[in-house]
């Protein structure tokens, strides 16, 4: 009898034990992501050099290109990348192939595949729960490893995301995109610079001459 009271009380102590931890590190997850979500929320411009590297699990190939994305606030954006272009003034989206030298204009839309960089910085809290997977010290800067969910009430493109996060700056270094069909894109972010001077004539396009325009507002 006194060898089964042992044994509940050991198992009631563990379980406490793995309970109090787990909340901990909730906490602490909590803590960083609100830090980066504040950290891009309250900063009026950024700057964004990156190298967009994708894996299609079905054909087994990969691709990778360098790009620029240009932000102010969350809704006014440009991407430059080696392919494409893809400008957003808040109202209007152009979107300029530069393989078909073709422009497609429509409406603004909301949607993680226009830009998943972009809505991503400014409402990882809104739209996903975090798991603090690893913390270490790289070159004497302490990094967080966090890997999102998106909570049952969103409709996401991905099964889960992966990031890096710089302590104290709360810069995201990288993020890894994964969706259903086991497809990855991974953002390798090799700078970011924080209120840039941008000029607002930026966040318009003008299609070069010769490329065919394709207007998909009606």
């Amino acid at each position: 009898m006194k060898q089964r009271n042992i044994f509940k009380y050991l198992t009631s102590t563990l379980l406490l034990m793995l309970l109090t931890v787990s909340a901990v590190y909730a906490g602490k997850v909590d803590k960083i992501i609100g830090k980066v979500q504040d950290k891009y929320r309250k900063t009026k411009t950024v700057r964004i050099e990156f190298k967009e590297k994708s894996h299609f699990k079905l054909t087994d190939t990969m691709t990778e290109i360098a790009g620029v994305l240009q932000m102010s606030g969350k809704d006014k954006y440009r991407l430059d990348s080696e392919d494409q272009v893809l400008v957003s003034n808040g109202e209007t989206l152009w979107r300029y192939n530069k393989l078909d030298s073709q422009v497609l204009v429509d409406h603004a839309k909301k949607t993680e595949e226009d830009v998943m960089l972009n809505n991503f910085l400014y409402e990882i809290k809104d739209h996903y729960f975090g798991q603090l997977l690893e913390e270490k010290k790289d070159g004497g800067v302490k990094k967080y490893a966090i890997k999102l969910t998106p909570k049952p009430s969103e409709q996401s493109f991905f099964s889960s995301i992966k990031m890096w996060v710089k302590d104290k700056t709360w810069e995201v270094e990288e993020i890894v995109y994964v969706d259903y069909n086991g497809n990855e894109t991974t953002y390798v972010i090799s700078e970011i610079v924080f209120n840039p001077n941008l000029n607002t004539s930026i966040f318009t396009f003008t299609p070069p001459e010769g490329i065919q325009v394709v207007d998909l507002r009606f």
